[in-house]
């Protein structure tokens, strides 16, 4: 198994779930917005896709697999 690729993933995952709690999503910051819809839905679906994405790939690059108990 490719260790280096997993860790780059959780560690990706985990990286852009602090940092967006941590300094994107900001109590009061609407502003920019595209349309009517403020900054933070659209910061937040492209995040969550991010993350959807490195779940995904991960689950296909690394599929469970059931250990054999003796």
């Amino acid at each position: 198994m490719n260790f280096k690729l997993w860790h780059f993933l959780s560690s990706a995952v985990f990286l852009l779930s602090v940092v967006s709690f941590l300094w994107i999503f900001q109590e009061g910051k609407t502003t920019p917005a595209l349309g009517s819809v403020p900054y933070v839905f659209w910061i937040s679906f492209a995040i969550t896709l991010l993350i959807v994405i490195a779940t995904f790939a991960g689950s296909r690059l690394f599929p469970h697999k059931e250990t054999t108990k003796p």
